[in-house]
């Protein structure tokens, strides 16, 4: 057998360590994992109408009137309110009928701006809904209903306005 010179161990050591370095890199940089997770989205929390009302003179004779909603969002995330709907409208007023002389027109356009502001749980965001159209006075009301007042319940869908 022969023997290696001391040059020739040199080079094939130097080889055998450059190699051994090289894959020492490749598996450094060349790395795989696996695993599970779990994530929980988060609830919805109703909208709340804290006010609604009429401008200016209120319901007239052969008029639409508008009506303002403030609507409360505790939400994280903006809303879009894609419907609108009055219902159960009253007056306390002896003589005058609500629904004999107000018409509730539900299917009155929503305004361009019907987005509530995201909020939270301790600080709920508001915003003001001016809805042009959805009660209209007939054109000869009651006497007793000059000055009435109304009430009527307000139901809202919306949807996320999130970006």
């Amino acid at each position: 057998m022969r023997k290696l010179s001391r040059r020739s161990t040199t080079v094939v050591v130097t080889t055998v360590v450059a190699l051994g370095a090289a894959g020492a890199a490749w598996a450094a940089w060349s790395l795989t994992g696996s695993g599970t997770a779990e994530a929980k989205a988060g609830s919805v929390v109703t909208l709340t109408v804290t006010s609604a009302g009429l401008v200016g003179g209120g319901l007239t004779p052969g008029n639409t009137t508008t009506v303002l909603l403030t609507v409360s969002n505790r939400n994280a995330f903006p809303v879009r309110v894609t419907n609108i709907d009055l219902t159960k409208l009253a007056s306390s007023r002896a003589g005058c009928d609500a629904g004999a002389n107000v018409e509730v027109v539900n299917d009155a356009p929503l305004p361009g701006k019907a987005t509530v502001p995201a909020g939270s749980e301790d600080e709920p965001a508001t915003a003001q809904i001016a809805w042009s159209g959805p009660l209209r006075m007939m054109a000869d009301p009651a006497d007793a209903c000059q000055g009435a007042p109304f009430t009527f319940d307000v139901r809202l869908d919306a949807v996320s306005a999130a970006a």
